[in-house]
């Protein structure tokens, strides 16, 4: 029993769901034979979106006349589009015809897509390439821009106002030398500060004037385009920015000065000038260095100049089987007494090595260099220090090299020179220690050349006042 009553349910819904899709089929129907212009019954082909609108509209739709007639006189008034033909049919626009360029095209394209009661649009215009189609759109064109710039004559008059007045007030302001005196003490940093013054009147009064005419999309592109331009340039410029930021850089905190004896990184002279791009030195030989003013910049400088006192030092050496007492205090004594060495500090004498056949000794002394020459002095010290060992007797050996000899007759006679050796070395250390007393009460004779050289220093001021160039380099600038 329940089995029958769920078959009669099932049956019973089957049938009321079949009863509702026949009412709705015959809904549709006769809701599509109302409909004017339809008569096919609805298994046939539909019709397209677009013509099924444009037919639920038939009433108001404008016939084929109307079209072709409104798209006639819109051609008719329109430059360029005079000689294009225009033919209608059920909705479909055909245009034919010539023009002289793409955008009157492209125009008529666009107006005859819009016009009501359009299906579509098909185009076989084709463009006249005569040259007389070519002088006339060119005669239009230009006809047209003389127009538009006539009619914004009293705008383009007043921007040009404003950008001569830029101009002007650029000028006026480059001529403020007082002005820029007071802001920097650099030539070169002045003529940086007033043509970038100068750049910032100038943009200004150009935006103003673009303002004016309405153009600041024309302003956007453009600096659009110069930080492009400027990007690329900045990057071949790379090295040649970079002297010029390092130049200001330098003349603003100044490492060094003229005529100061420096080093950087292994280059050495004397600061003839400071350029715009380069360091120009003159080495202790008269050659002219050129060290580009990047490299200056980073670079390790050692400035010999800035402390007047300067130590100079020499390294000798003597037999190991000397007293280093005795070489040390004749080695201190004689330095301490050259004319230019400083007595405070005091002279020294150290060991600075144990080598296999001499012992390694390194003398220093002081001196002032605004008094005395450092390769004078130096070189002086060395001398004296080689006569006085020599007359003490203190040996100041050479490399000893081993050489295996065949006869047996050189070889014995290689075997007595040491003990040749020691006596006379026995008989040095007498007549050194009577040496040393007599030069401790009467000192050495102080006759030697340690005046400061001034024949590069010469040189450069006799360049300096031949030569035009500007030097960057100033003594009321600030030095680190």
């Amino acid at each position: 029993m329940r089995l029958f009553n769920t078959c009669s349910v099932a049956s019973a819904g089957r049938r009321i769901c079949l009863g509702f899709l026949l009412l709705f089929c015959w809904q549709q129907l006769a809701w599509a034979q109302s409909i004017p212009g339809i008569t096919e019954p609805a298994t046939e082909a539909k019709p397209s979106p677009a013509a099924e609108i444009i037919e639920t509209n038939e009433a108001d739709r404008p016939s084929d006349a109307q079209i072709k007639t409104r798209l006639t006189e819109i051609y008719a008034n329109l430059p360029g589009l005079t000689a294009v033909s225009v033919d209608v049919n059920q909705g479909v626009i055909l245009l034919s015809g010539t023009v002289d360029d793409s955008q009157s095209l492209k125009s008529a394209q666009e107006l005859a897509s819009r016009i009501a009661g359009a299906v579509t649009v098909i185009t076989q215009i084709s463009r006249d390439r005569t040259l007389t189609s070519r002088l006339q759109a060119a005669l239009r064109s230009a006809e047209t821009q003389f127009k538009d710039l006539a009619g914004n004559a009293p705008l383009l008059l007043l921007a040009l106002i404003v950008i001569a007045l830029a101009i002007f007030l650029a000028r006026l302001l480059g001529k403020a030398e007082r002005l820029f005196d007071r802001m920097a003490i650099n030539w070169f940093v002045r003529d940086m500060l007033r043509q970038g013054l100068q750049l910032a009147i100038l943009l200004f009064g150009v935006v103003i004037a673009l303002k004016l005419l309405d153009a600041t999309a024309l302003l956007g592109s453009l600096l659009g385009a110069v930080g492009i331009v400027g990007l690329a340039i900045g990057f071949a410029t790379r090295d040649t920015v970079e002297n010029y930021i390092a130049s200001m850089l330098l003349s603003m905190r100044q490492p060094f000065q003229r005529e100061d004896h420096i080093n950087i990184e292994g280059i050495e002279g004397k600061v003839l000038r400071l350029t715009p791009r380069a360091t120009i030195l003159m080495s202790l030989d008269g050659n002219h260095l050129r060290i580009p003013n990047a490299k200056v910049y980073k670079a390790t400088i050692t400035n010999f100049t800035r402390n007047p006192l300067r130590r100079f030092e020499f390294e000798v050496g003597v037999d190991t089987e000397v007293d280093l007492s005795l070489p040390r205090a004749l080695a201190v004594k004689i330095v301490g007494e050259l004319p230019g060495v400083l007595d405070s500090p005091p002279a020294l004498c150290l060991v600075q090595k144990l080598g296999d056949s001499s012992i390694i000794l390194k003398v220093l002394g002081w001196i002032d260099q605004r008094e005395s020459d450092f390769l004078k002095t130096r070189s002086e010290a060395q001398q004296r220090v080689k006569e006085a060992f020599d007359e003490a007797g203190i040996i100041m050996p050479e490399p000893i090299y081993n050489v295996n000899l065949r006869r047996q007759k050189q070889i014995t006679t290689k075997q007595t020179e040491p003990a040749e050796s020691e006596t006379v070395q026995s008989a040095a250390k007498a007549e050194l220690e009577t040496k040393l007393l007599t030069e401790l009460e009467t000192g050495i004779e102080a006759g030697a050349d340690t005046q400061p050289d001034k024949a590069v220093e010469e040189q450069m001021r006799q360049e300096r006042r031949s030569s035009a160039d500007e030097d960057l380099l100033s003594n009321n600038a600030p030095v680190e």
